[in-house]
Parts: structure tokens; C-alpha cells; sequence
């Protein structure tokens, strides 16, 4: 049974309230029967057991979790997500004691219903940001927030079915190497878009230079007709010739995933919002397991 986009957001505010309040007891009545979260599969019961036990004492007892961007494809009962909230460690994180600061969490991810409840979720922490904030808590973290930035005015906006065709293009030609003469044909002001902070194009060819055979596969779609963004959940292949990131040249070959948000005006890509899982990449080149951070939700 489908429910309708309006439902759905409306479950996914509850569930994080229930968070919020610490009703662990309530999660597993917004959980289907069967729940699969980046590719660990739960019942409503173990899923509920696993935030109060091993999510929980992570972010310890002062947290809420604020909204920052939801996006709904009503079609095929999925949102996707931006979250942000604030936690005062309690516990050792990444090899880094407790410093009794606050530390800012954003959580980005999709998330699939069945009969209006959650049945799979796939979730991304940026743990360089929260690195860097263990390492020197006394430097100002300031993320760079879907939310607050106001959708611009567009005046030819594109249909959803034109932003999935416009942006499947814009990555055909990255993999095609077609950048060079093709980027100003789905960027606007290709000279100063930003992904997060970052020179968007700049962010692509340091990566391109450290991995010159980078190919990107869309997992996951879906377009906003209304505020003209598109989310996607995009998975990289690739073979660092040099060092990247934390990624050494050792010949072999890697992958990882973004998740990333795409601000379009007049049919063009204006800014970007991207979060790369490079310690999924990082752990494929290391003997043994890397420390990870619990999602929230």
C-alpha cells in the first residue's frame, strides 16, 4: 500500500522525535516487519535494541536531531535526507577522548517504505568533519547546510523527468572525460560553483588527477519538481595512481559512495552539497577494521 509524500515525511519527523525523547519502546511502530540499513537487515525489536544500546551511548544524553532537508519520490515510496544535530561524546570516538565539547553531526541517506514504514534505509556520516572537530575542538565547525540556502528563483524550471534527464547527462560526460568541453552545458557560472565550500570543479579534478580511471554508477534518483534539486546516491570505482584523501597508490582498485544534493536554475547545476564515505575506500586498503560512527537513525 502506498501512502502519499505528505505521510511520509510526516513518519520519518515522528520517528526522529522519538529519538529526540528517547521513546526507544515507540521506534518499531514506524518500522516494517523487515528493516535493511546499509545492508544489515533488523526486526522493529532489534532495530529499537540497537539505537538504545550501541547508538545512544555514542552521542550521550543532551541531542536532538534537527532537519535540514527532505525530499520525496512519492512514485516509489522513497525520501531522501539531510540531518544535523549536536552531541557531547561520552565515549571514545575514532581513538579520541572525550573533551566535553560539542561536536556536529550531519547525516545524509534514503530511505524506502512499505505500507508507510521504513523497510530500508542507506545512511552517510562525514567522519572527516567529525575528525576534525575531535582533534582541535577548540576551532569553530561551520557545515555547510542545505537549508540555509534559499531556493532561488528559476525562470524556466524543468520537470522532474528533465532534472533526472539533465543530470544523468552531466554524468555521462564525467565518465565519457567530456568535462573539458561539455561542463558549461549543465553548470551555471561553471567558474564559481560550489560543492560545500569547495571550487566544485576543483573538487573534481584533484579527484580525477589522483584517480584518473574514476567512474560513477546513480544508485539512487530522485528530483524535486518544486524546489528544482535533485538527490542522488552515487557509487565510485576507481585506481589511486597517487596519494588521495588518505588513499595510498597500491595498485588496486577502490570504491566508495556520495551522497550528494544538486541545486538546479534554469535547467542548469548551481551548486552542490556532496558528502564522500571515503573511510569506505580507506578500509579496502587496510588490514583491519576502521573505527566507525553508529548512525543516528
Amino acid at each position: 500500500m502506498s501512502v502519499t509524500a505528505l505521510q511520509l515525511v510526516a513518519t520519518i519527523r515522528s520517528w526522529a522525535k522519538c529519538v529526540n525523547e528517547k521513546k526507544w519502546d515507540d521506534l518499531p511502530k514506524y518500522m516494517h516487519s523487515t528493516y535493511n540499513q546499509n545492508g544489515f537487515d533488523y526486526t522493529p525489536k532489534t532495530w529499537a535494541e540497537h539505537i538504545r544500546e550501541h547508538v545512544a551511548p555514542q552521542i550521550g544524553g543532551d541531542v536532538r536531531i534537527n532537519e535540514d532537508s527532505i525530499m520525496v519520490d512519492e512514485t516509489a515510496q522513497c525520501v531522501a535526507f539531510s540531518l544535523w544535530l549536536k552531541f557531547k561524546p561520552e565515549v571514545p570516538l575514532f581513538g579520541y577522548q572525550p573533551k566535553g565539547r560539542d561536536v556536529l553531526l550531519i547525516e545524509h541517506g534514503f530511505i524506502w517504505f512499505v505500507d508507510g514504514k521504513l523497510s530500508k534505509g542507506l545512511f552517510l556520516i562525514n567522519n572527516d568533519d567529525m575528525r576534525k572537530q575531535l582533534a582541535n575542538p577548540s576551532t569553530e565547525f561551520a557545515p555547510s547546510l542545505i537549508s540555509e540556502y534559499p531556493v532561488p528563483r528559476v525562470e524556466s524550471p524543468l520537470s522532474r523527468e528533465q532534472l533526472e534527464k539533465v543530470y544523468r547527462a552531466y554524468v555521462e560526460i564525467f565518465n565519457s572525460r567530456r568535462t573539458e568541453t561539455d561542463y558549461a552545458k549543465y553548470v551555471h557560472q561553471p567558474e564559481r560553483m560550489l560543492n560545500n565550500k569547495a571550487l566544485a570543479r576543483r573538487v573534481m579534478d584533484d579527484a580525477l588527477a589522483a584517480i584518473p580511471d574514476l567512474h560513477v554508477q546513480i544508485h539512487t534518483l530522485i528530483a524535486d519538481e518544486k524546489l528544482q534539486r535533485v538527490a542522488v546516491w552515487l557509487k565510485f570505482t576507481g585506481t589511486p595512481i597517487k596519494e588521495y584523501a588518505g588513499l595510498v597508490a597500491d595498485g588496486r582498485a577502490v570504491q566508495f559512495t556520495e551522497h550528494a544534493t544538486y541545486q538546479f536554475v534554469d535547467g542548469k547545476i548551481q551548486r552542490i552539497w556532496g558528502v564522500m564515505d571515503l573511510d569506505e575506500a580507506r578500509q579496502q586498503q587496510q588490514p583491519s577494521a576502521m573505527p566507525q560512527v553508529v548512525p543516528v537513525i
